[in-house]
């Protein structure tokens, strides 16, 4: 990809496990969509599911902001 010009972004996502009866899981999700323009947003999740909600909803935007287009994909809302 040398050469290449255009949007970078970036997804951070720090997970560990809670202590005690009945511990799940907690994650700190850092992200920007253009690391270019140095906007970046901290969020926090409690489940396996939210982190992935937080991811599509990242890439989604990613997507849109560079302006791309999505492919077409086998499964219906996931990235392949």
């Amino acid at each position: 990809m040398a050469g290449r010009q255009g949007r970078t972004g970036l997804m951070v996502i720090r997970v560990w496990v809670d202590a005690g009866p009945g511990a799940g899981i907690r994650a700190r999700i850092t992200r920007s969509v253009d690391l270019k323009a140095g906007d970046t947003s901290v969020a926090y999740a409690r489940s396996v599911e939210d982190v992935a909600t937080a991811v599509q909803s990242w890439l989604d935007a990613f997507v849109a902001a560079a302006g791309a287009t999505r492919p077409p994909e086998a499964n219906g809302d996931r990235y392949p």
